[in-house]
């Protein structure tokens, strides 16, 4: 007789290529992915906005699958309306999906530059600049000290998942603040979990990324604190 499956869903832009695959490089045996996607091409705010039109039917076909918990994989889409939007976005995803727990990527954030004690945080990202100006204000909001933020400029989110993590290495490093307790990597369609652990030796100080954030925040919430190593200090703590 099989196990019990544990089911995490996960609520993503139509167009991002990444959340995915960097849950399934960390995911124990008996646990599955199950997404839902929300139409977003582009990568703006206006963007943002429409997108998260999508996000009641994805809760809802994600509640209809029984699933464990709900991640929302969208960092600046669970930001957008400033400090406590986030928690706005996952009361209604639980909500909807009939009571099943979410964690959106924002949320996820905060938790894991507080858990690695990162309050002064140097900032990278591949996003435009009306993104990055959410982004910041959503950081400051929550306490924490942006030293630096610096983005590449992209606006369509293809050209986001199109970044090689040897480009976002070197990207990370050439704006890393030395007064920094640390940095974050933003989006959850930048292949930047891949890098994390790499950055962190090269830098010497701890990194924090999207994908890494959300899939940390959605174990420990699952109760699977088995440390994972390869991808950075917060999943290789229990």
């Amino acid at each position: 007789m099989r196990a019990q499956r544990t089911k995490i869903g996960v609520i993503l832009p139509s167009s991002n290529t990444t959340v995915e695959a960097d849950f399934q490089r960390v995911v124990p045996p008996e646990t599955s992915i199950h997404s839902a996607r929300m139409w977003a091409v582009g990568s703006s705010v206006e963007v943002l906005e429409e997108m998260n039109h999508d996000l009641d039917q994805c809760a809802k076909h994600l509640g209809s699958a029984a699933v464990d918990i709900i991640a929302y994989a969208c960092t600046g889409g669970s930001l957008l309306g400033g400090v406590g939007f986030d928690q706005k976005v996952k009361q209604c995803i639980s909500e909807v999906a009939g009571g099943i727990p979410a964690v959106p990527t924002a949320t996820a954030v905060v938790e894991a530059l507080r858990s690695l004690k990162i309050q002064k945080v140097s900032v990278v990202t591949p996003y435009p600049d009306d993104i990055n100006e959410s982004l910041r204000a959503f950081l400051e909001g929550s306490g924490f000290e942006v030293l630096g933020l610096f983005g590449r400029g992209h606006t369509l989110n293809l050209d986001i998942g199109a970044d090689t993590p040897e480009t976002i290495l070197s990207f990370a490093k050439q704006y890393l603040n030395p007064e920094a307790d640390g940095m974050f990597l933003s989006c959850t369609n930048w292949a930047a979990m891949g890098v994390a652990e790499k950055l962190e030796m090269e830098i010497g100080k701890p990194v924090v990324t999207s994908n890494q954030a959300t899939i940390w925040a959605a174990f420990c919430a699952l109760g699977m604190d088995q440390p994972i190593t390869g991808y950075g200090r917060l999943m290789a703590s229990p």
